[in-house]
Formats: C-alpha cells, sequence, structure tokens
C-alpha cells in the first residue's frame, strides 16, 4: 500500500495446481479475476506442474523462423552465415534449454532451421550439403566450424542445476 501499487485484476488469472473446478470458480468470484489454464508462460518459457508436450515449444520454433526470415542469408558468405548462426540464433534459446531438456523432435526441427540457412542462405532452392552437420557441429580445433551442437549444450546446461 505504501508503493501505490495495486493488482490489476483484469489482467490477473487463477491457477490451481490439483485443485477442482468449484475451488477454482470459487476463488475466480472471489479475486474477479479469470480462470487460467496450463501451461503458462513465465519469462517466455512455458511452465506447468505436468510434462510439456511437442506443442508447447511450436513458439520457440516459430520464433526462430520469424528470425531467419527477416535476415538475407543469400548475401553472406558460409563463414558469414556461420557466424550468425553462432551468434544469435544458437544463443537464442540457451535460457529455455537451462531450464528444460527439449524434446528430441524440438532439437531436430531447430537443428533443420540452422542447417538449411547454412546451407541455402535463406532461399528457397535446395542445394547439396557438402559436409555432415555432425562435422560442422564440432570444434574449431577438431576439424569442424564451431557450430554448438543444441542436444549437447543443452545437457551441459541443465548440469548445472547437479
Amino acid at each position: 500500500m505504501m508503493s501505490g501499487l495495486k493488482i490489476n485484476f483484469d489482467k490477473s488469472e487463477v491457477l490451481l495446481i490439483n485443485g477442482d473446478e468449484g475451488k477454482t470458480l470459487q476463488y475466480a468470484n472471489l479475486f474477479n479475476c479469470q480462470i487460467g489454464s496450463f501451461p503458462i508462460k513465465y519469462l517466455g518459457v512455458p511452465v506447468s506442474p505436468s510434462r510439456l508436450h511437442v506443442a508447447d515449444w511450436n513458439p520457440l520454433i516459430e520464433k526462430n523462423e520469424k528470425k531467419l526470415a527477416a535476415w538475407k542469408g543469400s548475401s553472406l558468405s558460409i563463414a558469414g552465415r556461420a557466424t550468425l548462426i553462432n551468434s544469435s540464433l544458437s544463443s537464442s534459446f540457451i535460457y529455455h534449454m537451462s531450464i528444460y531438456l527439449l524434446p528430441k523432435i524440438v532439437v531436430k526441427a531447430l537443428d533443420k532451421q540452422r542447417r538449411t540457412f547454412f546451407w541455402q542462405g535463406g532461399g528457397t532452392k535446395k542445394k547439396y550439403h557438402l559436409v555432415k552437420w555432425d562435422m560442422i557441429c564440432l570444434s574449431k580445433r577438431k576439424g569442424g566450424l564451431g557450430v554448438k551442437d543444441i542436444f549437447k549444450m543443452n545437457i551441459s546446461l541443465l548440469c548445472k542445476w547437479w
């Protein structure tokens, strides 16, 4: 009350974990707010008391698609595309990976986006992949281009919780 801040109940939602519908409705009427449903977004990350589904990760894939659509990769060299992938595309979902183990389907979709951008540069014409993606994901000391492997990065970010 001293700060002068007030709760905006029009923007608030009631969420109960393992509660019945009657209690949820009772609290929503008490606070005059809406009834929410899981998963919710907290700092851009989906949160749910149960396991997240693959469909809950679609906004992450779509966000990458929008980012790639804005880039003019066809005017960049392969080295420029690799730098762009490492600096921006691989780091855009680090926060998500530090909290959850991404499903394999999502990792494959994100890798496909990066791979397609690397070889085609955002164009629609398919081009041959001259080197396996696993080779490109190797460090520069081992003969690769240093593009980060999403799965390995996800595991290493989750290890910090141990």
